[in-house]
């Protein structure tokens, strides 16, 4: 069978296949797994990949956290997490011993619901005007659900593909976690490449950002002031913080070096949270709060640390605090609320190199034309724990869809079937076949 009968082949199975992919998203979207910091509830989710797994003849590893020595001494932990009931899970596919091994990485957790109202119910998986709705349809169980099917769509047509092939679903990596990804690379296996199925919108990101969230906290001094007494208002104080860290971000977008990975894309920004002030339980307030809380979120690039973030922001604090009262007598307290997730970029020797090249031509036969040029993404995920912790690269590579961690989260179908066909090319092209396909 020659390439090209092959890549057609490959093209016509998904298109009679649309209805099992469709139904395996929808599945995995209805099997709730939010994370819910320090605990989460993967542990169906994870049975039933495992299951779907065992049933297309994967070998099947399934394993606690608590399992992986050395994992909680390791530098990139975070131990503010519990992982009772939550296992990792990793299949492996393929493998004649003569290829090269890829890893398909993705998470099990998405963040929760919200309280905004949904058009359809978060986790119905419901399919509407050629959009798949519910958390996590698009980030990131889609991706993952096109992982699965490229796998059934090379086993179905019986190619014997060379090199082996893991899907790993990881648990924790919402909310800044990333553990389980640690406990992976550290477990194994570790392939020769990875893709992570994080949804990009069909682009290639080689790299991805960083980030972390921090807490500012303000104490004043409360009351209405009928003796005369000198009054702080913590309100006061966090609104002025909030506009100093607007500040810092047009200051960071005009000094701040960017890679070339994000020169025509989106830069590292800060991005408000959540603010705070006074009690929270009363709409009516009788006094000046003495108390106010801010969240914010800084993105830095490859080689930036979360220490280091902060110590330029307090060299810009204390350079412009002149020009915001309050805070010159309400200086915040500044705590870290999640680990700093690193950004990082994939090696590019000549090997990263080429397998840039085969992905960007796998591309072309599911997409009819080349994707567009490799960048850096706009979001911070888990690709450092392959990147700066294992031997095996990685690159984000997923579908198109929308509002993620918001209502109405969805998964374009058009994209999520391209993808299938794209991880089958890649899959054969980067792995290879044995002479059986000839």
């Amino acid at each position: 069978m020659s390439r090209e009968q092959l890549s057609l082949r490959i093209k016509e199975w998904v298109e009679n296949n649309k209805e099992e992919a469709v139904a395996l998203a929808s599945k995995l979207v209805q099997i709730e797994s939010v994370n819910h910091p320090p605990v989460g509830n993967e542990a169906e989710y994870q049975r039933f990949f495992a299951e779907w797994m065992v049933g297309q003849q994967g070998e099947v590893d399934t394993y606690e956290l608590s399992e992986v020595p050395g994992l909680s001494e390791h530098p990139a932990y975070m131990s503010s997490r519990r992982y009772d009931n939550r296992p990792n899970v990793v299949g492996r596919f393929f493998g004649a011993g003569t290829g090269r091994s890829l890893m398909f990485s993705g998470h099990a957790d998405t963040v929760y619901q919200g309280n905004e109202p949904w058009t359809y119910p978060a986790f119905s998986g419901e399919v509407a005007d050629g959009k798949l709705y519910g958390r996590g349809s698009y980030d990131m169980k889609g991706g993952m659900a096109a992982a699965l099917m490229a796998v059934k769509c090379l086993k179905d047509l019986e190619i014997p593909v060379a090199g082996d092939v893991f899907i790993e679903s990881v648990v924790d990596e919402e909310h800044g976690g990333a553990n389980g990804t640690l406990a992976g690379r550290l477990r194994g296996p570790n392939a020769d490449m990875a893709i992570i199925p994080e949804p990009t919108n069909m682009d290639l990101y080689p790299a991805h950002l960083g980030g972390g969230i921090w807490k500012a906290t303000f104490q004043g001094k409360s009351g209405i002031g009928f003796a005369g007494e000198v009054l702080v208002s913590a309100l006061e104080a966090t609104v002025e913080f909030a506009n100093l860290l607007k500040a810092y971000n047009a200051y960071r977008n005009e000094h701040l070096e960017v890679p070339s990975w994000w020169q025509n894309g989106r830069k590292a920004e800060v991005a408000l949270l959540t603010i705070f002030s006074g009690d929270v339980n009363r709409e009516l307030q009788e006094k000046l709060p003495a108390n106010g809380e801010l969240n914010f979120w800084i993105e830095g690039y490859p080689g930036m640390t979360g220490e280091g973030i902060i110590e330029d922001l307090w060299k810009f604090y204390d350079a412009q605090v002149k020009d915001y009262p309050t805070l010159q007598i309400c200086r915040p307290q500044i705590r870290p609320l999640i680990r700093y997730l690193s950004a990082s970029e994939m090696k590019l020797d000549a090997t990263g190199k080429e397998f840039l090249q085969l992905v960007s031509e796998s591309g072309e036969k599911a997409l009819g034309s080349f994707p567009e040029p490799p960048k850096g993404s706009p979001f911070a995920c888990d690709g450092f724990m392959f990147n700066l912790y294992s031997s095996t690269p990685a690159l984000v590579l997923g579908p198109s869809g929308g509002n993620a961690h918001a209502a109405d989260e969805y998964l374009d179908l058009t994209s999520y079937e391209q993808l299938i066909q794209w991880y089958a090319e890649i899959i054969v092209n980067w792995c290879g076949v044995t002479d059986k396909a000839e």
